[in-house]
């Protein structure tokens, strides 16, 4: 009992001293969080983006494409390929990471499937993780809440978003009135 009573103010003082562990999320920063050098995974199968419905809801198309240079809380660079978006909302993307030691997290990309809700935001969730994207200024800007802590992220467009197929449309052809 003695022995660990001794060892008490020494564990107190290492706590103290930030010897203990800490929160991943505030992990220095090693990557600008708009870095073009930004990297993730190379996918082995072509995804293509789909050329949005025409009667899309306002702000909708604006979410499809390549995103990326940008990492999560400045250290764990990530992108997002949006590949389709359904006037309900529906919205099918791959969702990509690097590798960050640090926070033990390997290369990942997995598809996913998220809702943009009546406010303009992209909502999705696996396991403890819940995050949101909405478009401000161009950017994507990403917010994650779960077991890595509160992340943050600001994505720039690496694509140009596909453009809906054009209407067809009607010209009328004038008819002189004058007789001549």
């Amino acid at each position: 009992m003695r022995g660990i009573l001794m060892l008490l103010p020494c564990m107190l003082v290492a706590g103290c001293l930030g010897l203990a562990k800490t929160d991943k999320a505030e992990a220095p920063p090693a990557v600008p969080l708009n870095d073009d050098g930004c990297y993730t995974v190379d996918l082995f199968t072509k995804i293509s983006v789909e050329k949005p419905a025409t009667d899309l809801p306002d702000g909708y198309r604006d979410f499809l494409g390549s995103w990326g240079g940008g990492a999560w809380n400045d250290v764990w660079c990530h992108e997002l390929l949006i590949s389709k978006v359904e006037k309900d909302g529906r919205v099918e993307f791959v969702d990509m990471h690097a590798p960050y030691e640090p926070w033990a997290q390997p290369a990942t990309a997995f598809r996913r499937v998220g809702r943009i809700d009546d406010k303009g935001i992209l909502r999705f969730a696996y396991g403890t993780e819940r995050i949101t994207y909405r478009i401000e200024n161009g950017k994507l800007i990403g917010h994650r809440s779960g077991i890595l802590g509160d992340l943050h992220v600001a994505l720039k467009r690496k694509g140009v978003p596909p453009l809906p197929t054009p209407r067809p449309v009607r010209v009328a052809q004038a008819v002189s009135t004058s007789g001549s």
